[in-house]
Order: structure tokens, then C-alpha cells, then sequence
């Protein structure tokens, strides 16, 4: 296992978190709001007659038709089961949280909602930016208990239950020498980042999630359980790839092609005085969706604690000696600080993950999972595809605003995620995620306060954006929402969506088809 360097001097794991702002993510790696497994919705159409309905409907009827444990709301445990990972939700109340253990548990919720009249939806992270893995006076299906991982070595392709965990499906897939690319925070489900797309640190070089999706099992809202392969159904396995959760039925299993695991991976930190971020930036974004295909950089700029701070953390699939080299146009900014070193795969996963020192069981939320130990947060997000280099003007706007940020109580940050590589070489059309032509993705967050700043900063750089934005940064505020998340394919995906659930059930405030 690798060092980080710092000039001529060994610089611990630790240290290396704590200068490169990771510590606890929020600040640092995007994925923590990732959406999890959203999948049926808000009923279309309800109306106050069936919503009546709904909140007197017999949940120990839901009991008898299901193996799995039904917490109904006011039942021990309830209050625990029903709360989702961000806090700005803990007001919603479902009238039942159900834990399914297969997917015939699964079918029998789906049929017992539809014929109640009940609003469903699923999670397996719960991690929806807008609060769709939950809802009040509703059913939820909380997929945990499906979190089974098998390797085909054969095929080449892992099967996984749609409740599994990312850091659990990296630690999994790990004991039998393959990977998959997907986010960084630990405890967002695999379900919900697969089918909005899925970024992470080695999608340069194994694109999105979904572009690795192969297949999947679904529960439709006519109870029956579908196979989806490119030879049966088709048609959904593309709207699968990046439609988005929560629009054709509740996703039971996904099958991916995996990659063989690195030995080892490469990493870096770089820092810059804050004076020098708007030239940082201009490098970054001229470099980063142009590296070669290994390497993968998410470029930082941070507020908190009364200062703000810049960045870049990246993950090379490579030798590290080859990083004095790739980093040359960041090393050409002023004061510029880098720190560089290798480890074990799966090690540098449980890094990005805040997890440095903590067991696998220990890198999961609080309550979110048997001996989990990682916090809950309280905040608010936005997003933007860049797809031609923000010029200087639009560079200072968000050094600027982030000063702003710093001088308030909580915290935030804007997040820059480089596209190109494996994620940009597949055609806009091919699957249904259309985000092919951007340079990278911007991601505004904003802790424990600071709603109003982000919505400011959000605005002033409607000048300089493509006008597209990451379906899995869901924004329940977005008014085009679907041109932005879908773009040419929303067409499509409203065929595909009256094909496989023409009355609308699952449904949510952005569903397709509205």
C-alpha cells in the first residue's frame, strides 16, 4: 500500500483526507445525494376520495400477502425504518414501511397498492435529492433485504439485488477479483444510481453505471415480474440505462458486465491557494475531459468553516510514477500543491467513501444498516452540464459566490465532475442517458442552511450553461426538467413509459409521461 507524497516528505492516509477536504465528503465527492432507488411513485390523478382511501387501507392485509416485515406507521421501529438520508425529509410519514425479500414479495406489495389505491415507492439508499424514496400517506418498499451479489465469470457479468449498497457491491465484487463503476458515497444504492446514470472515479475509463447495465428484473404495475435483456424487452433495458428511477415499475435485480479489479489504483490531491481559483479552474476544465481515458478528476470549490478552498481529487488506473506527467497542466498554476501516491482498489474506495480506518460494516448511515456509523445530512442541491469551457467572467461568478458561502453559518460547495473518455464516446441516443457532449457536470450543494444562495448561484450562471442537468441530482424546482434530464430521448422514454405502465401509477412530480 502506497504513500501519498508531499514534496520529500511521506504524508499518512489520514493527513491526505484531511488536506484534500474528503474527510467527510460532503464537501468533497459528489454521490452522497445521489439518487437511490426511487422507483413507483405518486399516483397520477389521485384524487381526495382515493387519498381517503388510501390512508384506511388495511396494512395488515399488506402483512398476509408478503414473507417480508411491515412496519406500519406508529409501530415500533417505524419512526426509524421511515426516515430517508437527507433530514429535510424527516417530516414525511408513510403510512407503511414494507421490507420485501424477493421479488414475489415485491409483485404482492405492487398488487395489494394498485388495488388500494395506495402512492408507492421504493428505496434502496434513499438518498433522492428531492425526497422521492419517500412520501407521506403512502407505501414504501425499503429493498435492503434484496442486496444478494453473484459473479458470472463465465459471462463476465455480476447479478445484483436492487438493495445493495455501493460500498457493499464494491466490497462484494472485490472477494471475486471484478468491479463495477459507480459512485462514492457508501450507502446510495445501487437501483437509483444506475438508472439515473451513474458517475464516479472510474467512469472515464468504464463509463456510467448504466452504460455497464446488461439486464434487470422489474415488477410492473400489473403485478407481473418482467425479464430485461437486449433479447426480451429491450425497449425498457434502454429506458433503463439512465431514465431515471421511479417510471416503469420497482426494479428487483440488475445484471452488469464487470471489469477485472485493479490491483492497485493511483490517486492525487491538488490544492491551490484560493487567490489562484479561477486559473485553477481554466486548467482544470482545459485538461480534465481531455486526460487520458485511466484518469477521472472531480474539481472542488469549498465553503465552510468561515474560508473558502480549491481543489482537484482524481483516481488514475495506472502507475502512479505516470502522474508527474498527466498532472503537468495543474502544476502550472501558481502555488500549486500535489500530492500523489497507489493502494489497493477496494482501500481507495473505502477512501473516497470517508471510510479510511472504519470496517465495511461500519461504512454505512446511521440506523441505515447494522452497525453503521456515518451521519445523515441536511441539504440542498442543484445541477448543470457544461459543454464549452466557462470563460472568466463565469469563473469568477463562482469563486465569488462561493466567498459568499463562506462568510454564512453551514456550509457548501460546487462540484465539478469531468466527462469525456468512456462516458462521451456513446451516442446520445443509445441509451436513454443523453448527456454525451458535455465537458462535465456542475453540482451546487449547500449544508445546514443556505437555500436561498444556492438558488442565487444557481441563476447567475444561466448565461454560460448548456441547459441540461444530472437526472440523479434530482431538483424537485426545475421547470424544464424534461429537456434537461432527457433532452431528444424524453420522446422515447414517454413511448416506452405508455408501453409498460399505461395508467400511470408510478408516478412522482417529475415522472416521465406528465
Amino acid at each position: 500500500m502506497g504513500e501519498a507524497t508531499k514534496g520529500d516528505q511521506p504524508l499518512a492516509r489520514r493527513e491526505f483526507l484531511a488536506a484534500a477536504g474528503v474527510a467527510g465528503l460532503s464537501l468533497a465527492l459528489p454521490g452522497c445525494g445521489e439518487v437511490a432507488a426511487i422507483a413507483a411513485n405518486r399516483t397520477f390523478g389521485i384524487r381526495n376520495a382515493a387519498m381517503s382511501r388510501a390512508r384506511s387501507a388495511p396494512i395488515s392485509g399488506l402483512q398476509r400477502v408478503m414473507r417480508g416485515h411491515v412496519f406500519a406507521r406508529g409501530a415500533p421501529g417505524f419512526a426509524a425504518v421511515s426516515h430517508v438520508y437527507n433530514e429535510r425529509f424527516d417530516s414525511e410519514s408513510p403510512l407503511a414501511v414494507a421490507r420485501p425479500i424477493n421479488a414475489a414479495d415485491v409483485q404482492a406489495a405492487v398488487r395489494w397498492a394498485v388495488s388500494h389505491g395506495v402512492p408507492l415507492r421504493a428505496r434502496s439508499g434513499g438518498h433522492s435529492y428531492a425526497g422521492y424514496s419517500t412520501l407521506s400517506n403512502g407505501l414504501v418498499l425499503d429493498l435492503r433485504k434484496m442486496n444478494g451479489i453473484s459473479v458470472n465469470r463465465g459471462a463476465g457479468t455480476a447479478t445484483i439485488g436492487a438493495g445493495a449498497q455501493l460500498i457493499d457491491v464494491y466490497t462484494g465484487l472485490s472477494r471475486r477479483g471484478a468491479t463495477i463503476p459507480g459512485g462514492s458515497c457508501p450507502s446510495v444504492g445501487i437501483t437509483g444510481v444506475t438508472l439515473g446514470g451513474g458517475m464516479g472515479l472510474a467512469g472515464r475509463a468504464y463509463g456510467l453505471t448504466a452504460d455497464n447495465l446488461v439486464g434487470a428484473k422489474i415488477v410492473t404495475a400489473d403485478g407481473r415480474l418482467r425479464t430485461v435483456s437486449r433479447n426480451s424487452n429491450p425497449d425498457l433495458l434502454w429506458a433503463l440505462r439512465g431514465g431515471g428511477g421511479g417510471n416503469f415499475g420497482v426494479v428487483t435485480q440488475l445484471t452488469f458486465k464487470v471489469h477485472k479489479l485493479p490491483r492497485s489504483a493511483a490517486y492525487f490531491f491538488v490544492s491551490w491557494p484560493w487567490s489562484e481559483a479561477a486559473d485553477a479552474l481554466a486548467a482544470w476544465q482545459n485538461w480534465a475531459p481531455h486526460a487520458r481515458d485511466q484518469l477521472t478528476s472531480i474539481f472542488h470549490l469549498n465553503a465552510g468553516a468561515g474560508a473558502a478552498s480549491v481543489d482537484v481529487t482524481g483516481q488514475y488506473l495506472g502507475p502512479s510514477q505516470d502522474l508527474g506527467g498527466l498532472l503537468a497542466p495543474l502544476r502550472s498554476v501558481r502555488g500549486a500543491s500535489v500530492q500523489t501516491g497507489s493502494m489497493n482498489y477496494l482501500s481507495l474506495q473505502l477512501v473516497w467513501a470517508g471510510c479510511e480506518h472504519k470496517s465495511v460494516a461500519a461504512c454505512h448511515t446511521v440506523g441505515a444498516a447494522p452497525g453503521g456509523t456515518l451521519p445523515r445530512e441536511l441539504f440542498w442541491a442543484k445541477s448543470d452540464y457544461v459543454s464549452k469551457p466557462l470563460p472568466a467572467a463565469a469563473r469568477n461568478a463562482l469563486t465569488q459566490a462561493v466567498e459568499s458561502r463562506a462568510s454564512q453559518p453551514g456550509s457548501g460547495a460546487i462540484v465539478f465532475d469531468s466527462y469525456g473518455g468512456a462516458i462521451n464516446r456513446v451516442a446520445p441516443g443509445a441509451t436513454a442517458f443523453v448527456h454525451r457532449h458535455q465537458l462535465f457536470c456542475m453540482q451546487y450543494l449547500s449544508y445546514n442552511g443556505g437555500a436561498a444562495w444556492l438558488g442565487q448561484t444557481y441563476g447567475r450562471m444561466r448565461p454560460y450553461v448548456s441547459g441540461q442537468a444530472y437526472q440523479n441530482y434530482i431538483d424537485a424546482q426545475l421547470r424544464t426538467w424534461r429537456q434537461a434530464y432527457y433532452g431528444s430521448n424524453y420522446g422515447r422514454l414517454k413511448s416506452v413509459r405508455r408501453t409498460y405502465d399505461p395508467h400511470h401509477f408510478f408516478n412522482f412530480p417529475q415522472a416521465i409521461g406528465r
